[in-house]
């Protein structure tokens, strides 16, 4: 009895020891995001105003990748108000700027980024901040029916929930923000190096290597002598899919060949072998992905997750890296 206790301890504990001893080395850092609780109350309270000035309005919330955690329209919202709500809430968290300084900096052409990079800067959409740190974006849309009133309202509850976005939010009967972890700048760029030692011992053909965070944006990429567009373009579309989906890509090309799950094919996801999710206990802290000839790919970014996160594993069902998946 003691000794399953021990055992069940001692289990609970080596992710934490795992995740700190890799913090120590400067290889895995933290950020503060949204919960869903947080997201559905900013919600809730600029409904509650709309309701009170009798206008339609859609309300959307993200992370600060630009995912949606929350999203509400009310009655006579029209369809496209749900879109640009969405759009609004995601262009104000990946800029860190208000749309409507977004709207205004590009119309005076000091920056036009947003509308060319197939964002939406138009006015109703703001980054949710806590002690200066972006953890979110909360986006609204009344297509003109709310005189303006629409940018007020989300401005208004995000101040209500999160306060004034220098210091610590408010008490909260629920968490209002979550803790994540992820692979740090000299994480990710010691994970290409590392690659590139295994391939150059082994005598490789050309390869492309690519480490994204655990949302898929890009942290490190290296090309070497020789490779094509297709293998630098592919190493960081499996790398993106592997952290999307948390699943090695060779399992999802199974899956998706066999038919048992095509999501990753119809979500233009790339699920063709060569990446990996990176997983210290039960955490996701980012993707390698390599493009290559063969299994060269394959080998290379399973070399240096081992290299580099030696007791790390490339699966949520816990597999240590080592053979293949």
């Amino acid at each position: 009895m003691i000794r399953g206790c021990f055992r069940a301890v001692l289990l609970a504990i080596i992710p934490a020891v795992l995740a700190t001893a890799a913090m120590a080395q400067n290889l895995v850092e933290e950020k503060q995001s949204l919960t869903p609780y947080a997201a559905r109350k900013i919600i809730e309270v600029c409904l509650a105003q709309a309701a009170r000035d009798h206008y339609p309005i859609a309300l959307a919330v993200v992370d600060p990748a630009g995912y949606l955690l929350s999203y509400q329209a009310t009655d006579g919202a029209t369809g496209n108000t749900g879109v640009t709500a969405q759009q609004k809430a995601k262009t104000a968290a990946i800029f860190r700027r208000s749309t409507a300084e977004l709207y205004d900096r590009v119309n005076r052409q000091v920056n036009r980024a947003p509308e060319w990079m197939g964002y939406f800067p138009i006015p109703g959409g703001y980054p949710v901040m806590v002690q200066g740190e972006v953890v979110g974006g909360a986006g609204a849309g009344a297509a003109g029916l709310s005189g303006g009133r629409d940018e007020d309202c989300v401005k208004n509850a995000i101040t209500s929930v999160m306060g004034d976005g220098k210091s610590a939010p408010p008490p909260s009967a629920q968490p209002l923000l979550r803790t994540t972890k992820f692979i740090s700048m000299d994480g990710a760029r010691k994970l290409v190096d590392a690659c590139l030692a295994f391939a150059d011992r082994n005598k490789f053909g050309p390869l492309g290597i690519s480490v994204v965070d655990p949302d898929g944006t890009l942290l490190s990429f290296q090309g070497t002598r020789g490779a094509s567009k297709t293998i630098l373009d592919t190493a960081e579309l499996k790398a993106v899919t592997a952290a999307h989906w948390r699943r090695n890509t060779e399992d999802l090309w199974n899956r998706v060949n066999k038919q048992v799950n095509r999501a990753p094919e119809w979500l233009h996801d790339f699920p063709q072998p060569g990446g990996f999710p990176i997983f210290i206990g039960n955490d996701i802290i980012g993707a390698i992905g390599a493009g290559g000839v063969g299994d060269q790919d394959d080998r290379c970014a399973q070399a240096a997750i081992k290299a580099v996160f030696p007791n790390a594993n490339t699966g949520a069902s816990g597999k240590e890296t080592g053979g293949k998946q």
